[in-house]
């Protein structure tokens, strides 16, 4: 802050955002993180049942492939964590791994779930 009460320098108007206030806000607050603590350990569990009933090594990507492919796990995954609504769930879980945000992977398969696969062009 500047001296003599003339407000806040541009830098600083920089820092404070809403979003950095809410996210110091929630930070704080203990429900927040005991729902936070919860919903990562109800991820894990997840990927672990989906781990043994396919098998094989669940990574990030691939869970949420097949949460995206079938109905079943995402109405599992929803009584699971208690979230109703899927938009909701889908981005808690994208906000806990942004990484899913840029796989070609999670893309194609919601290009495919909308219909807005783009066909291939033969030469």
């Amino acid at each position: 802050m500047t001296i003599r009460g003339r407000g806040i320098n541009n830098s600083m108007k920089d820092i404070i955002t809403n979003d950095s206030i809410l996210n110091y806000i929630n930070a704080c607050n203990p429900v927040y993180q005991i729902q936070d603590k919860e919903f990562s350990d109800f991820l894990l569990k997840f990927g672990s049942l989906l781990s043994i009933l396919k098998n094989k090594k669940i990574n990030h990507t691939m869970m949420m492939t097949y949460i995206l492919e079938n109905n079943d796990y995402m109405t599992s995954l929803k009584i699971i964590t208690g979230i109703d609504e899927t938009s909701i769930l889908l981005y808690n879980i994208l906000t806990r791994y942004p990484i899913l945000c840029k796989s070609k992977i999670i893309k194609n398969k919601i290009e495919e779930l909308h219909g807005n696969k783009k066909r291939k062009r033969r030469i």
